[in-house]
């Protein structure tokens, strides 16, 4: 059985994921671009799909089943859900990765309940950023009817 600490220490982990949103996307589209994501790696000097790799993907599986933390795609479809442009996502997830709060959460409050709230991330800023824009560019908007599918069936078994 999991403890509350253990879950916020595998949490710290997968939270740096959410936070590392990929800059390739093009706005809107949901889709990635090599040419973005080229630039946004020259720019900061930062793969965000390392970033992930090495900090993230311990807690944030890329789909559903969740492992210790929301999958990237359910994160990524939140984040899309709740802003109009990467740029505030992206600076609304750095934020919230170095300072969580479950006031400033977008997900849904049943993953804060099921999962904790992640440990602050002290990656530097620049990582933070790079991650970010990498979990942005990992909309799936087949998500979107998942997300549905699994609240119904929650609010069935409650």
């Amino acid at each position: 059985m999991h403890t509350p600490a253990n879950k916020r220490a595998a949490l710290a982990a997968g939270f740096c994921f959410m936070l590392f949103l990929s800059a390739c996307s093009s706005p809107g589209d949901g889709k990635s671009d090599g040419a973005a994501a080229s630039q946004d790696v020259a720019a900061t000097g930062h793969d965000g799909k390392a970033i992930y790799e090495r900090h993230c993907m311990m807690c944030h599986s890329m789909a559903p089943p969740p492992v210790a933390a929301p999958p990237v795609r359910g994160v990524s479809y939140h984040y899309r859900e709740a802003f109009e442009n990467r740029e505030d996502a992206v600076a609304h997830m750095v934020g919230f990765m170095k300072n969580p709060d479950p006031e400033r959460a977008v997900c849904d409050p049943e993953a804060i309940e099921r999962f904790g709230l992640m440990p602050a991330m002290t990656l530097p800023d620049d990582e933070l950023r790079a991650v970010s824009v990498w979990f942005w560019d990992q909309y799936d908007p087949a998500m979107r009817e998942m997300h549905r599918k699994e609240r119904a069936r929650m609010q069935q078994e409650h």
